[in-house]
């Protein structure tokens, strides 16, 4: 669970090979909290630092507020534990406490978003193909009843805001 060589992060806005704009994909505004929230509890399981683990506690209740912050922050450790379970190569994330960086999403976190996006819309074939490339080839059910959980408590989250 914290081997630091599972995920790393870019420097400072500096484009891969593969990154993208973040806005350029059409995420809705509860799939870039998750993509926030995401990116600031891979960095904590990265650097193991308390003060990144309260940040994203924060940030978990200022998206949630009352109506559930530690579902939904339990479920996307879920959703990053089965990422680091499924792949063998590291997991590249943009800081989301970084403004430039932030903008930018990486070819894993495209398709990490693409397959939640996906099962948000009952596109299910298509987030299975997300999901597999994400997960290396490796059998992604893990991954896909992780987002299932999560998507679930971000609709109960959202239906009390």
């Amino acid at each position: 669970m914290t081997n630091p060589s599972h995920s790393s992060h870019h420097s400072h806005a500096v484009p891969q090979d593969k990154d993208s704009l973040v806005k350029d994909h059409g995420f809705d505004v509860v799939e870039l909290r998750f993509l926030a929230l995401s990116r600031r509890l891979f960095e904590a399981m990265s650097m193991q630092e308390q003060d990144i683990w309260a940040t994203a506690c924060r940030l978990a209740e200022v998206q949630h507020g009352a109506n559930g912050p530690e579902r939904v922050l339990s479920y996307t450790i879920d959703v990053i534990e089965a990422l680091r379970a499924l792949r063998s190569s590291p997991f590249t994330y943009s800081r989301d406490g970084c403004k430039q960086c932030r903008k930018l999403l990486s070819q894993e976190e495209r398709l990490m978003m693409a397959t939640l996006h996906d099962l948000r819309r009952g596109k299910r074939s298509r987030a299975y193909g997300h999901a597999m490339l994400l997960c290396e080839g490796r059998d992604p059910v893990r991954l896909l009843v992780a987002m299932e959980m999560l998507d679930f408590a971000l609709f109960e989250s959202a239906d009390h805001i």
